[in-house]
């Protein structure tokens, strides 16, 4: 028998990964004053997940309470870009060396699995190629979570996904950018034959590289958008 309390887990868990996936697509926008009507209607749920929601949102750093007014989706801000950005690759970059310590076989091997997958597919959606493939999303994430995987250090891991999630909240503003000379595919695939051969301090290299041709697209976005 499922409990009250558990079923408003759920409820609450499902309209956060609504919202906040409604915030990476675009369709709620930086700076947006969040109505809990709309975002009922958004999640297909009642104002007391909605409220669980946010208030997780919030302490994540993708929404905002402005006091009495209510919620907004967080601003953007090259600030808090390059903020988000040194510490990913501070942190990032530890939890990587840790793995290549630390890593045996099996954890070589999903890595190589979910670099396999993340090259099957493209970025950008053949039928839009201004908007990401979210199953290219999903691979993406989960070959930079393989790459740390195996850091032996949960409070490591948390503070990298979360700051994973911001910054990706960032990167899929690079989507669609014209004219910019970047292979990510050579990138991903560089970061990770230097991982692979335990060559720590190449990789770390690579990877905060990685991150930081990102976080100049972006930027640069920023100064003419926002």
């Amino acid at each position: 028998m499922i409990a009250i309390g558990d079923v408003t887990r759920t409820l609450a868990d499902e309209a956060y990964s609504r919202i906040r996936d409604a915030m990476h697509s675009g369709r709620l926008q930086p700076g947006q004053k969040l109505r809990f009507s709309e975002l009922q209607e958004l999640t297909d749920t009642s104002v007391t997940p909605v409220r669980e929601a946010l208030t997780r949102l919030t302490a994540e750093g993708f929404t905002e309470l402005e006091g009495h007014r209510g919620y907004r989706v967080a601003p953007v801000s090259s600030q808090d870009l390059w903020d988000i950005l040194r510490n990913r690759q501070r942190l990032e970059s530890e939890a990587l060396r840790l793995s290549i310590q630390h890593g045996d076989e099996n954890w070589e091997a999903q890595l190589i699995s979910a670099h396999h997958l993340l090259t099957r597919m493209d970025r950008e959606r053949a039928d839009l190629p201004t908007a990401a493939d979210e199953q290219w999303e999903k691979r993406h994430a989960a070959f930079h979570e393989a790459l740390i995987a195996a850091c032996q250090s949960k409070v490591l891991l948390g503070f990298c996904n979360q700051l994973s999630a911001r910054a990706n909240r960032y990167r899929r503003l690079s989507v669609g950018v014209d004219d910019v000379p970047r292979d990510v595919r050579s990138e991903h695939r560089n970061i990770l034959e230097a991982t692979i051969r335990r060559d720590a301090e190449t990789a770390t290299d690579l990877l905060q590289e990685h991150f930081e041709r990102t976080a100049r697209m972006v930027d640069e976005l920023l100064r003419h958008k926002w």
